[in-house]
């Protein structure tokens, strides 16, 4: 099994957001894990960009603790980078233009991973219910989620 996870699950984990049990479980169960580089540009900007705007209410030592735990989760995942592939997938799905561009080019680097494998041994991981609705449009496999359903 091939998984891409988007951003929105690593997030959940090290935000301690309400759904970090159900993205653990997404993690944990997932046999090869896969994305965009992204991931990484996302995640560390929201670290960053959460810790300035709660200073005041986190210890001092959050931001370097939280970072610590993401280069973890890093180095579990293969990262895939934005190159012409990905810009022609982009340009080919006139789909893409139904999200936002950033979540446009993980449903590329996502449809680039999952040419590596059958369709059913294919799982796009994302709580984010617009690239979730397009993941569904292009046929795709996406983690169904026992909180809530995004159809």
């Amino acid at each position: 099994m091939l998984d891409y996870f988007d951003s929105s699950i690593l997030l959940a984990i090290l935000l301690d957001e309400k759904r970090k049990n159900e993205a653990l479980a997404l993690w944990n169960n997932a046999s090869i894990r896969v994305s965009s580089i992204l991931l990484k540009l996302e995640t560390i900007t929201v670290l960053r960009r959460t810790y300035e705007h709660n200073k005041t209410k986190l210890h001092t030592s959050w931001l370097s603790k939280k970072t610590s735990e993401l280069n973890e989760y890093f180095q579990e995942i293969n990262i895939r980078i934005i190159d012409e592939d990905i810009e022609k997938i982009m340009l080919l799905k006139k789909e893409a233009a139904k999200c936002k561009t950033l979540d446009a080019i993980h449903i590329s680097t996502a449809i680039e991973f999952s040419k590596l494998v059958s369709q059913e041994e294919f799982t796009l991981n994302t709580f984010d219910k617009e690239m979730a609705s397009l993941a569904k449009l292009l046929k795709m496999n996406i983690n169904m989620t026992s909180e809530e359903s995004y159809f």
